[in-house]
């Protein structure tokens, strides 16, 4: 017994001989914090595991309050077209705009009478040439004098939190005077009744959730495995204290309690430094920002049901992994004392979380509905099992090649040996990083195999857009002439039209030839041609067209006059490659003398940008940004990603981070352990430096007894990593794609490990090689 043991036992008369729970538990806590600074800094070590963990979990148990707090001011800000009786509306436009390639939502807004309803976040409505900015937005246009000339209004307040998504939000209320009808400003502009309406529900993509699933769950388990991990923290003086107790006399339930509770002090501790950091995390919620999304630290307040589990579930598996660990201290307390040879271990039941982790993967019906929660637990619950099985399988894989290593050179002979003998420590040192690198490389892989789908489809980035309005037109041309990136500027008007043969929407475009000329192949042209470009359409010279309202889309459409193609007009190819879509029937001003369009047409000019326009778009938006709601610009190096192209890049971004700090942390558990070890074997390491074995060959065994380990667990890991992500593209019905490179990385990153921490433990190994550490007591 080591003397550490014999102080916090003595006097003999407080071994706890009766079977009482009070009197074990009493023993469980002694042992853990009476050892002097040993004991101390075991208890650290496992605290600073379990505190990490506790922290990341509590993080991911907020995401369901952040996501429901952010829909919820969603709602509330949603416009509602509804006649009130009785309510004088405010007419609203939409207005976004891109600024270096992040959204600024804007609305503009009039009341009409002095109950006009006003947005959440805002206490009255902004008047003609006020604008109330978010504080974002606000902090952007005081750095930058080119976005604030894009918004000219006196900025008389900011939005509200009841009026943001998140407080990276880059939004806006301006004033404007009495707006022009709805229907002639297009879908952009409505008559607003009351705010607050439910958002439509949008069709949930199955592979965005079983991204976001499978990512999660490959993320939360290694988290669960640094607490397991964690809590055999210097598991060997532990075996041999409890061992000497089970000679002493005391029963095989007390060593069972007196380990409960001597792990429970550390899981105390860890739960109390977990929550420190995660109250710390929580205030810097707001100065973080992933592709635009943001929260609120009021929105990060962890699931009720979730804290619960997390409260019961690390101290039970902390727990629990400690009592299994105690087979050979209960069963052959002796053998423990001698560092006797462990048992051979058995291999059946170690394949079984892998089985049934990819029958239950293979058991989801592919495509099937991800809104249920049965279906998205099938999903996780598979994934974690897989994923779990691999530290399970890595120590009866590494003592089966062990075992059969013979030979080599004193330091591999050592570090053989040693694995030989206690195999088990060092699976557990890699089994962290072994579980990451399955998640990453399955991760990887179904990035790679379904990120297609989401690439953004970008115009070419030779062309912008504005839309305007007819009466705005020429001042944009004028506008848009004095910014250095735009080349030429074409002024476009359109007509909307319906065939009378086909029923089908024609676009009817008068401009003018330089226009004509620059975006269509079109060696000549007057004014007073006409121009038929190809178009699946296939309209034909004397077709009639009935003409119609631009934003009328109904299916019976009012008609305002019909327009009879002319003929002789000349067929050109659509476009010039790269060019943009102009119409189905372009006519030069002479040739649309004859033809009336209804109120509500359509403007837009198209611009073509000069070389080495980096940030044209913004400089456009900015130039034509005092005329408010009545420009809309897009297209070029600006354009804006969808909803789902959005979701995908978080959730990509969020798992490549999470896989990082998920391999620091494995690292870290890594190092840790590598540091018990040394400590634990310091006599074994001394006698050998005295009996004349050079330092450099003890640090080599040193580098072996973590890199064997550490193939064996990469191997495992890219097994489990190509099978779990064959399993999810099955779900995704997408084909698998193998990245050898990405693979070859990440397992590099892991071998990179492991030299980094043999160089960070030489300063211990040198330190347990002097000879006072042969001295004992």
């Amino acid at each position: 017994m080591t003397a550490t043991a014999t102080r916090a036992l003595s006097p003999l008369h407080d071994l706890p001989v009766r079977n009482s729970w009070p009197r074990d538990f009493a023993l469980g806590i002694r042992l853990a914090v009476g050892g002097g600074r040993t004991a101390w800094v075991r208890v650290v070590l496992g605290a600073f595991g379990i505190g990490v963990a506790v922290a990341v979990l509590l993080v991911f148990a907020s995401i369901g309050h952040v996501l429901g707090n952010q829909d919820a001011r969603v709602s509330a800000g949603l416009p509602r077209a509804e006649v009130v009786a009785g309510v004088a509306p405010t007419e609203l436009v939409r207005d976004d705009s891109v600024y270096r390639g992040r959204l600024i939502s804007g609305q503009y807004l009039h009341g009409t009478g002095p109950g006009s309803p006003v947005p959440p976040g805002i206490g009255r409505l902004p008047g003609a040439g006020e604008i109330v900015v978010s504080p974002a937005l606000a902090g952007l246009m005081a750095a930058d004098p080119g976005l604030r000339a894009r918004f000219p209004q006196r900025v008389v307040g900011t939005i509200a939190d009841a009026g943001l998504r998140g407080p990276a939000d880059l939004a806006f209320f301006g004033g404007t005077g009495p707006l022009p009808p709805a229907a002639e400003i297009g879908p952009r502009a409505m008559e607003v009744y009351a705010f607050g309406g439910a958002e439509p529900e949008a069709a949930t993509d199955p592979t965005l959730v079983i991204v976001a699933v499978v990512g999660g769950a490959a993320l939360l388990v290694p988290m669960l495995i640094f607490v397991a991990v964690s809590s055999r923290i210097a598991g060997a003086q532990r075996d041999r204290r409890l061992a000497a107790l089970r000679l002493a006399g005391v029963g095989a339930w007390q060593v069972r309690r007196i380990a409960a509770a001597e792990t429970l002090v550390s899981v105390a501790v860890g739960f109390v430094l977990g929550t420190a950091a995660f109250l710390g995390l929580r205030l810097l919620a707001p100065r973080v920002e992933v592709l635009g999304w943001s929260a609120f630290t009021s929105d990060v307040v962890p699931s009720p049901v979730l804290a619960v589990l997390i409260v019961v579930l690390l101290p039970v598996l902390a727990v629990g992994t400690v009592l299994v660990s105690l087979r050979r201290t209960i069963i052959e307390p002796l053998g423990v004392v001698r560092d006797g040879k462990p048992v051979r271990r058995r291999g059946w039941w170690r394949f079984v979380p892998v089985v049934a982790g990819a029958g239950l993967l293979l058991a989801a019906a592919p495509g099937g509905d991800p809104g249920t929660a049965s279906w998205i637990a099938i999903v996780a619950t598979g994934a974690a099992a897989l994923l779990a099985g691999v530290p399970t399988i890595l120590p009866w894989l590494l003592e089966r090649t062990v075992g059969r290593l013979r030979g080599g050179a004193p330091s591999w002979q050592l570090a053989v040996r040693r694995l030989q003998l206690d195999s088990g420590t060092p699976a557990r040192v890699v089994s962290g990083v072994a579980v990451v690198l399955a998640g990453a490389i399955a991760m990887q892989l179904v990035l790679l195999s379904t990120g297609s789908q989401y690439a953004p489809e970008r115009a070419a980035d030779d062309w912008v857009t504005v839309d305007t309005t007819p009466a705005a037109a020429d001042q944009v041309a004028a506008d848009l002439a004095g910014v250095p990136a735009v080349a030429q500027v074409g002024l476009a008007r359109s007509i909307s039209a319906v065939s009378a043969a086909s029923h089908e929407r024609v676009t009817i475009v008068v401009t003018s030839c330089a226009t004509i000329q620059r975006t269509l192949a079109v060696p000549h042209c007057t004014d007073g041609d006409a121009f038929l470009p190809r178009t699946p359409l296939q309209t034909r010279p004397g077709d009639v067209l009935t003409l119609v309202g631009a934003h009328d889309t109904g299916p019976r459409p009012r008609p305002h006059g019909t327009f009879t193609v002319p003929a002789g007009l000349v067929p050109v190819p659509q476009r010039l490659s790269g060019g943009p879509y102009l119409g189905d029937v372009l006519l030069t001003p002479a040739a649309a003398t004859h033809l009336t369009p209804p109120a509500d047409v359509t403007a837009r000019a198209w611009v073509r940008l000069a070389p080495g326009h980096a940030g044209a778009t913004d400089r456009i938006a900015n130039a034509v940004g005092a005329l408010t709601w009545q420009t809309f610009v897009s297209g070029g190096t600006g354009d804006l990603l969808t909803a789902d192209q959005k979701t995908f890049a978080t959730i990509s971004t969020g798992l490549n981070a999470g896989s990082i700090f998920t391999l620091l942390l494995a690292g870290v558990s890594m190092l840790v352990l590598a540091l018990e070890q040394v400590r634990e074997r310091r006599r074994p390491l001394a006698l050998l430096a005295a009996a004349g074995v050079p330092r450099s060959v003890l640090a080599r065994s040193l580098l072996w007894q973590t890199a064997v380990p550490l193939v064996l667990a990469v191997l495992a890991a890219v097994a489990a990593g190509l099978g779990l992500a064959a399993l999810v593209d099955r779900l995704l019905g997408t084909p698998v794609k193998v990245d050898w490179t990405t693979i070859g990385v990440l397992a590099g990153t892991g071998f990179a490990l492991v030299l980094l921490v043999t160089a960070l433990a030489l300063p211990a190994l040198r330190t347990a090689m002097r000879p006072d550490s042969i001295r004992t007591e």
